[in-house]
């Protein structure tokens, strides 16, 4: 019997069931399931049991593999199968697996077992010499976390390999693309490796030539013990999108010679050829919705027509397959190719997050920039600050990032740089006009890859290292920062307890969005958990940053931004800092303190970004989490180095992180509240809203939708320039101004629209 299948098999036999259930509800008992399990799979070292309830667990539980043990818990509570994986947070490495502990048909607790890695390559020495080489990898949705074992000559693997995925696991098995899968005696020799090793799902790879006979005929062949079959949806995701893996360990066969049963339409078990009707798979538990990636898919075939709305205030984002395609990328490509050389800022980087409609828009964006006969450099799937830093470092300041940001998974967008300025009102609606017009140049550019990643790494570490042990815990929130986040703030000195890296445009942990209290209510259970010294939090592109203290408490931006900006005037005193429309009161009073000058600004990170620029800011930042750092950096808005900078500051004292963040300046205040418009409905309503409002003894501020500054407080009411909502936020030194102002502006908002949902 192959290792998994004999590790899985034994997890879920009752006698185990029935012995891990003992053992949660008398641990004194534990010793009978270690000995029953460890005489059933001698490899087995160690065999660990977890109540299901959360909050009874403790950092201790978890062994020096702590984070990655507790994410492999509830990721077996949340979909009720274990994936086995390798860790190696420290040496040697351990294998692990976890099963569902039930009891009368409802989960009780998870059961953990541990064992050397060894344990799935004992005794297996292939010779391929038709295939040429074979490595197995763990995958956790950012990149093969290690080779855990190769077989073969590297180099001719290639740079785009093909990837298979081994159920039931983090593991993928990768091996050269193949020109002609006919080959069948390459197919049956891999079959043979595979069948020896892991009983893997191979069939995906010779789905892509429709030859689906020479599948059933090979697996005879080879005497498979066990092949998952799939449907053509899957197998292109496991391509472009490798995060969207299997979950769900297949059915295991009861067959007592380990052969798998044959359907009586396609064979019998003599070994008779079958027909060339493959009988429909069984449903597979999948990272992603199917009949939403069909959809994504269908919606190429179906243009959509170029709509001037999705030219927004500061980028160009809308709702796929129904205000953009991969047409609209290419014609936006084209215009932005156009600029690009008219301006002489080629080459154009490229880069895109990890939405499952990423790689069609990146596909069509690159087509229309190098149709104009400017070069393109494509990065990949990178957080948004590694673009721009690529765009400042390797090319000539120019840059697209394909991504939806914060906003939910139906929508996507383009983020435009062109010679260091990001594009922003009449720049953008210029784009749009260029395209109607057909103003657009002609020629034949080229496209080059690079991984810039490394050097974005040590471009940060190069500049910023912790001088103090701190550990901290980042949620990417299946976001593009689970590329490389983690690592980032390692390579600074920092202990980083990544969770939810995994990149899946389906955001199946929580929504990408810090700014919402209700998204980092995970992370703040984490941190208590492993007992982390601060929680972090990233956007879906990870160009925004949240905080939660080690007590659980969210420390809104503009505090953070307090911090970050008496750094900076340390260095550089008299220097103007940006802050938005959103930030609190206190800010600039804390900026004027440390001897610098404060400016208040519109919402939008290139208008701020544009408004450093004009006035020689080094540093700015803005409610939401975006910083902007120009001094050491770019002057671009960056998460994952804002984190950086950030821990820096509470890493080089001796004093503890949440004692400095609480010492920051407070006051009664809501996060960003927000109001649900159709779209177009809330530049009307703001509009309406500031010839009518009237605050008595305010100062009205009117520079991006309408502030009231009262004595001991604030308000704000705008409209997004992503999304159709009005933003609203409130801010006051005693609980009853903050009272008075929000029933001042309910009243008023009211006044023009009385259907109004307000969540204040």
């Amino acid at each position: 019997m192959q290792p998994i299948q004999a590790l899985k098999r034994v997890m879920a036999d009752d006698q185990v069931q029935a012995l891990a259930l003992r053992a949660l509800e008398n641990p004194e008992t534990k010793e009978d399931l270690s000995s029953y399990i460890s005489g059933r799979i001698n490899q087995v070292s160690a065999v660990h049991v977890f109540s299901k309830n959360v909050s009874e667990f403790r950092p201790a539980d978890f062994g020096p593999n702590g984070f990655a043990v507790l994410e492999m818990i509830l990721s077996t509570l949340e979909i009720s199968n274990g994936l086995m994986q390798i860790h190696h947070v420290v040496q040697p490495p351990r294998l692990y697996d976890s099963a569902l502990i039930t009891s009368g048909g409802e989960a009780a607790g998870v059961l953990v077992v541990e064992a050397d890695p060894v344990y799935l390559l004992a005794g297996y020495n292939p010779v391929h010499s038709s295939i040429g080489f074979v490595r197995l990898t763990q995958y956790n949705g950012r990149q093969p976390l290690s080779n855990i074992r190769e077989w073969g000559n590297a180099s001719l693997l290639g740079e785009y390999p093909d990837r298979v995925p081994v159920p039931g696991t983090l593991f993928r098995i990768e091996f050269p693309q193949q020109s002609n899968v006919a080959l069948i005696g390459k197919w049956t020799a891999l079959l043979m490796i595979l069948s020896g090793l892991l009983c893997l799902a191979v069939t995906l790879v010779l789905l892509r030539s429709n030859r689906l006979w020479q599948v059933a005929d090979a697996i005879e062949k080879a005497k498979m013990h066990s092949v998952v079959a799939t449907s053509p949806d899957a197998l292109e995701a496991g391509d472009d999108q490798p995060e969207a893996a299997f979950t769900a360990e297949p059915p295991l066969q009861d067959r007592e010679d380990g052969r798998p049963e044959v359907d009586s339409q396609t064979g019998d078990s003599s070994g008779s050829k079958p027909e060339k009707v493959i009988p429909e798979p069984p449903p597979m538990r999948l990272h992603y919705d199917i009949n939403e990636r069909r959809k994504l898919r269908e919606a190429e075939h179906s243009p959509v027509e170029l709509s001037s709305g999705i030219f927004r205030a500061y980028d160009i984002r809308g709702v796929i397959d129904k205000t953009l395609d991969s047409g609209v990328a290419r014609s936006v490509g084209q215009a932005v190719g156009t600029v690009a050389l008219e301006q002489n800022a080629g080459p154009v980087v490229v880069a895109r997050d990890g939405r499952l409609s990423g790689p069609y828009l990146m596909e069509g964006m690159i087509e229309g920039i190098v149709s104009t006969g400017c070069d393109v450099l494509d990065i990949g799937a990178v957080p948004t600050g590694v673009l721009y830093f690529a765009a400042h470092e390797m090319a000539s300041g120019s840059g697209v990032m394909i991504t939806g940001s914060h906003n939910p998974p139906d929508y996507n967008g383009f983020k435009i740089m062109v010679a260091g300025n990001t594009l922003h009102g009449e720049s953008i609606s210029n784009l749009y006009e260029r395209i109607r017009s057909d103003d657009l140049k002609a020629g034949e550019g080229s496209v080059t890859q690079k991984d810039v990643v490394p050097e974005y790494i040590d471009r940060i570490a190069g500049d910023i290292q912790v001088e103090r042990d701190l550990k901290v815990v980042i949620d990417c929130g299946n976001g593009i920062g689970g590329v490389c986040a983690a690592d980032t703030l390692r390579a600074i000195g920092v202990d980083v307890l990544p969770m939810f890296d995994e990149v899946d445009g389906t955001f199946p942990n929580h929504h990408p969005d810090p700014s919402e209290p209700e998204n980092l209510t995970d992370l703040i259970e984490s941190v208590r958990l492993m007992d982390a010294d601060l929680g972090l939090a990233l956007d879906g592109d990870a160009d925004r940053l949240g905080v939660v203290t080690m007590a659980g408490e969210i420390i809104f931006p503009d505090r953070i931004m307090m911090l970050l900006a008496l750094d900076v005037l340390d260095r550089m005193p008299g220097a103007t800092i940006i802050y938005d429309v959103k930030c609190t009161g206190h800010l600039p009073a804390v900026i004027r303190e440390a001897g610098g000058n404060p400016v208040m600004y519109k919402t939008g990170h290139s208008l701020i970004k544009a408004k450093m620029k004009e006035i020689g800011s080094p540093f700015a930042g803005e409610m939401s989490g975006h910083f902007f750092f120009g001094e050491r950096w770019y002057g671009v808005d960056d998460g994952i180095y804002a984190a950086a900078r950030l821990l820096e500051i509470l890493g080089n004292t001796e004093t503890p992180p949440e004692a400095i963040l609480n010492a920051l300046p407070t006051s009664f205040s809501t996060p960003e509240l927000k109001v649900q418009m159709e779209e177009g409905e809330n530049h009307d309503f703001i509009e309406s809203f500031k010839a009518s409002a009237s605050f008595e003894g305010a100062n009205i501020n009117t520079i991006d939708g309408l502030r009231a500054d009262f004595e001991d407080g604030w308000g704000l009411v705008r409209a997004s320039n992503t999304t159709p909502i009005l933003v609203v936020r409130f801010d006051a030194e005693t609980e009853q101004a903050l009272d008075r102002i929000k029933t001042a502006f309910r009243s008023q908002m009211l006044e023009i629209r009385s259907d109004l949902e307000l969540p204040f």
